[in-house]
C-alpha cells in the first residue's frame, strides 16, 4: 500500500473514530482501488474498537470490489468479517463468511487466505465445542502456512491449537503450543500477537497454581495490549488477573477486575468475554452467599451461551446454576441442571472425542518427525560421501523408500481420520442447521401463540395450534431417532442377530406404526404377501429399513393413493419392497441418493421435509446384513424401494 494512503488511514483513525461516515467521505479523494485497500485496512483495525463500524467498512469494501471487479482483498475481507461476527457472538454469520472466503481463496489460489479460512473455520468449531473437528482444520491450515513459510500464520494457528488443548485440560501440550507461538511473534515484533500468546500462557500458569508467575505475565500482556491498542487483549488480561486473585482467596479484588473486564468487553462487543465474566461473577456471588446477585449474572450467562452457541461456557453455567439451586434449597432444579451438565460434558469431553483428538495429534507429530528425520539423514549421508560414495547411494535409496512408505502410511491414516471426522461433522451440522431448526421453530412459535394470545384464540384455532405442536414434536422425534440410530452404526454398535421371522407379522407391525401418517393423507397401506412366509433375518434391521421405506412412500405419495408392501423370492435371495405411485425421481437423483456421502433435502407432496439420513441408515443396515438397497423410480409415476438379502 502506498505510504500516503497508510498516513491517511492513521490520521483518520486518530481523529474520526466516532464518525465512520466522515472517514468514508474523506476516502473519496482516492481512486476506487485505493479506497478498497483503505477500507480493508480500516475493517481490520476497527474490529476490537467498534465492531459495527468495522463491519460497515468491510461490507462497503466488498460492494466496491464487485462494482469494479477488483478482488485482490476479497477473501481477506471476508475472513475479517467472519472474525468480527465471531467476536460479537454471531457464530452462524462468522461461519458463512469463512466458507465464502475459503471458496474465493481457493478459486484465486491465495494460499495464505486458504489457510486463514481453514483456521477460522476451526475456530468456529472450537467455539461450538467440536474440538476434534476444530483441530483437524487448524492442522490443515498449519501445514499450508509452513509450506509457504508464513511465520505470522504459523504463530496464529499454534496459538489456537494451544487453546484447544488448554480447554481439554492438557496443560503441558497447551503450554508447548503457546510458547512456540509466542517465540515466533516475539521474533517478528508482533506486539499484539505476543500479548495474546502471553495471556494464554498466563492462563495455564493459573491452572498450574503458579499465581505470581501468572500475575506478572498478565501485567506484561496488558502493557503490550495498551501499546498496540488491543482492547480485547486487555479485557482478557484483566479477567485473567481476576482469576489469580480468586485463586488467592481475594474475592473482592477478583470482582473488581472482573467488572473492569466486563465493562471493556461490553464496549467492544466481545461476547465470549462477556459470558465468561457473567459466569465467574455468578460463581463468586454464590460463594459469598449473595444468591440474588448470582442468579442475575448466571441467567445472563446461560441465555447468552445458548443464544450464541458457546457450549463450553454453557457447561460452566450449568455447573454454577446447579450450585445456586442447592444454595436456594431447590433440589429439583439442582437435579435438572446437574443432568444438563452431565449430558453436555459427555458431548464435549467424551472419550470418543478425546480419542479422535489424540489420533490427529499423533498423525500431526509423526509428520513433523518424518520431516526432521529426513533432514537429519540427509546431513549424515552428506558427511559419508567422502568415504564411500557407492554405499551412500544405496543407503539413500533404501532410506528414501522407507521414508516414502512411512509417510504414505501416516498420511493415509491421518486422511482416514479426517475423512471420518469431516463426514460426521457435515452430516451433523446439516441435520441440526437445516432440519431440526424447522420443527423446533414451529414448536417455539406455536407455544408463543398459546402463551400470548390464548384468550383471543377461538377453540378451533387452539386445536389447530395444538395439532401443529403435535406434528412438530413427531418430526423432532423422528429426526432424533434417526440421528441416534445412525450414530450407533458409526460406533459399530449394530450387529446382526438372525431369528426366524414371519414377514406378514413384521409388515403388519410397521403399517400399524405409520397408520396415522397414512390416514392423514388418505393413503391405503396394502400388504401383498403370503401369510406363512418366514425367513431367518435380523428383526431390528428389517423393521428399521422397511419402516423407513414406508415413511418415505407416505411422504412422497399423493393423497388417496396406495402404498404396497410385498416380497419376492429369487433363487437364494429375498427382496422386501415398498412401492408407491407418487412423485418419483430422475436417474440423477437416484444416483445421488445412493452415493455414500449424499446429503439431500427434499420435500414431500404436502411439503414434508426429507433429509436423506433415513436412506443412509437403510444402506448401512443393509451392508451390515450383507445385503443391498435398490431403487426403481420414474418421475411422475412413483418409486419402488427394495431391501435384498440372502435367504439362508
Amino acid at each position: 500500500m502506498k505510504p500516503f494512503i497508510i498516513l491517511l488511514i492513521t490520521t483518520l483513525s486518530l481523529f474520526a473514530q466516532s464518525n465512520p461516515d466522515s472517514i468514508i467521505n474523506s476516502l473519496q479523494r482516492l481512486d476506487e482501488k485505493e479506497q478498497i485497500d483503505s477500507l480493508s485496512v480500516l475493517c481490520w483495525n476497527y474490529r476490537s474498537i467498534t465492531p459495527k463500524t468495522s463491519i460497515k467498512y468491510g461490507l462497503l469494501a466488498l460492494k466496491k470490489m464487485e462494482k469494479i471487479s477488483y478482488f485482490k482483498h476479497k477473501s481477506e475481507v471476508l475472513n475479517f468479517l467472519g472474525v468480527i461476527y465471531g467476536n460479537i457472538g454471531n457464530l452462524d454469520s462468522a461461519y458463512y463468511y469463512y466458507q465464502i472466503a475459503l471458496d474465493v481463496a481457493k478459486g484465486n489460489k491465495v494460499y495464505s487466505e486458504i489457510a486463514y479460512s481453514l483456521n477460522n473455520i476451526g475456530d468456529y468449531y472450537y467455539k461450538n465445542a467440536l474440538y476434534s473437528t476444530a483441530l483437524e482444520k487448524m492442522m490443515e491450515a498449519y501445514n499450508i502456512f509452513e509450506e509457504i513459510n508464513d511465520k505470522k500464520g504459523m504463530a496464529y494457528v499454534l496459538n489456537d491449537i494451544g487453546e484447544i488443548y488448554r480447554n481439554q485440560k492438557d496443560y503441558e501440550k497447551a503450554l508447548d503450543y503457546f510458547d512456540r507461538s509466542a517465540k515466533i511473534r516475539s521474533d517478528r515484533n508482533d506486539t499484539r500477537g505476543l500479548a495474546k500468546s502471553l495471556i494464554n500462557i498466563a492462563s495455564v500458569y493459573v491452572e498450574q497454581k503458579l499465581e505470581e508467575k501468572a500475575l506478572m505475565t498478565f501485567y506484561k500482556a496488558i502493557d503490550l495490549s495498551e501499546k498496540s491498542d488491543y482492547l480485547k487483549g486487555k479485557s482478557w488480561a484483566l479477567a485473567g488477573i481476576s482469576d489469580v486473585f480468586y485463586a488467592q482467596g481475594k474475592r473482592e479484588k477478583a470482582l473488581e477486575y472482573l467488572f473492569k473486564a466486563l465493562e471493556l468487553d461490553t464496549k467492544i462487543q466481545n461476547k465470549y468475554g462477556e459470558i465468561s465474566s457473567y459466569n465467574m461473577i455468578g460463581k463468586i456471588y454464590i460463594e459469598s452467599n449473595l444468591l440474588v446477585q448470582a442468579e442475575e449474572y448466571l441467567n445472563k450467562a446461560e441465555y447468552e451461551s445458548r443464544n450464541t452457541g458457546h457450549l463450553d461456557q454453557l457447561l460452566i453455567s450449568y455447573e454454577y446454576q446447579t450450585k445456586l439451586a442447592v444454595g436456594k434449597n431447590n433440589y429439583k432444579l439442582a437435579y435438572d441442571y446437574q443432568k444438563l451438565y452431565e449430558e453436555l460434558k459427555e458431548k464435549i469431553y467424551g472419550q470418543e472425542n478425546k480419542n479422535k483428538i489424540a489420533d490427529l495429534q499423533t498423525a500431526f507429530i509423526t509428520e513433523r518427525k518424518d520431516r526432521e528425520n529426513d533432514l537429519l539423514k540427509k546431513d549424515i549421508e552428506f558427511e559419508k560421501t567422502t568415504r564411500n560414495y557407492a554405499i551412500l547411494i544405496t543407503i539413500l535409496v533404501l532410506a528414501s523408500i522407507v521414508l516414502l512408505v512411512m509417510r504414505f502410511k501416516t498420511q493415509k491414516k491421518a486422511n482416514l481420520y479426517l475423512t471420518e471426522l469431516n463426514s460426521s461433522k457435515d452430516k451433523f451440522f446439516s441435520i441440526i442447521a437445516h432440519d431440526l431448526k424447522n420443527p423446533f421453530g414451529a414448536v417455539s412459535n406455536f407455544a408463543e401463540f398459546l402463551k400470548t394470545d390464548y384468550d383471543d384464540l377461538t377453540e378451533s384455532e387452539r386445536k389447530e395450534i395444538i395439532s401443529g405442536l403435535y406434528e412438530a414434536s413427531i418430526d423432532i422425534q423422528k429426526l432424533l431417532m434417526d440421528l441416534l440410530t445412525w450414530a450407533r452404526t458409526q460406533k459399530g454398535e449394530i450387529g446382526v442377530t438372525k431369528t426366524k421371522l414371519n414377514i406378514k407379522t413384521i409388515f403388519n407391525s410397521i403399517c400399524k406404526s405409520y397408520s396415522l401418517a397414512a390416514k392423514k393423507k388418505s393413503i391405503n397401506l396394502r400388504i401383498d404377501i403370503d401369510e406363512s412366509l418366514e425367513i431367518s433375518a435380523d428383526k431390528l434391521i428389517v423393521e428399521t429399513v422397511i419402516g423407513n421405506f414406508v415413511n418415505n412412500a407416505i411422504k412422497f405419495s399423493n393423497p388417496n393413493s396406495d402404498v404396497i408392501l410385498f416380497v419376492t423370492n429369487k433363487e437364494d435371495k429375498i427382496r422386501f419392497s415398498v412401492s408407491d405411485s407418487g412423485k418419483g425421481m430422475s436417474p440423477a437423483i437416484i444416483e445421488e441418493l445412493l452415493h455414500a456421502n449424499a446429503n439431500i433435502t427434499t420435500m414431500g407432496t404436502n411439503n414434508e421435509r426429507g433429509t436423506g439420513l433415513g436412506l443412509k441408515i437403510c444402506k448401512e443396515f443393509a451392508e451390515i446384513h450383507n445385503g443391498k438397497v435398490l431403487i426403481d423410480s420414474e418421475v411422475g409415476k412413483g418409486s419402488t424401494f427394495s431391501f435384498e438379502i440372502n435367504n439362508k
